[in-house]
């Protein structure tokens, strides 16, 4: 049997959805960055973990699977051939700046897929680079400047 994704009606049953849970991502807005992400304010995270939680149970009770997104990403990140084609189609001099691209690629190829969806779900600052920041851009950010924005441009652009 072939599943159909998407979505196929404005009143029919929700039977399946996609959900994230708020976490690194969210902790890094600021008053100086919540617009250029799109968003109208710096979020409460505890309580949006609180009221997502609430909302996937309440899905839950009425029969819905709730399919995390992070958990897929581990899944796919497990797998080294999709783990290359992920991190090859988003890591370069333009996403991450010149002469950083090639030692976060090695590094990201090494993590496990855990640690690896939650950089890439999360970004990374300047002071997380587990790598020496050398390069253009790096140097000149502050070290709590969000560096790495691999996930952003991967789901967003």
């Amino acid at each position: 049997m072939t599943i159909s994704y998407g979505v196929h009606s404005e009143a029919g049953k929700l039977r399946r959805v996609l959900v994230h849970k708020p976490g690194a991502a969210m902790a890094r807005l600021t008053p100086a960055n919540c617009a250029e992400l799109l968003f109208d304010d710096v979020m409460w995270v505890k309580q949006a973990r609180i009221d997502h939680m609430t909302f996937t149970d309440a899905m839950r009770n009425r029969g819905v699977e709730v399919v995390f997104l992070r958990q897929l990403l581990m899944e796919t990140l497990r797998d080294m051939e999709a783990r290359r084609w992920l991190l090859e189609a988003r890591i370069s001099d333009n996403t991450v700046g010149v002469g950083l691209a090639d030692d976060l690629m090695a590094h990201l190829m090494e993590v496990d897929a855990d640690l690896l969806s939650t950089i890439l779900i999360g970004g990374m600052s300047r002071a997380e680079l587990p790598i020496p920041d050398k390069g253009v851009l790096a140097p000149m950010l502050e070290p709590a400047d969000w560096h790495c924005q691999v996930v952003r441009v991967l789901f967003f652009a």
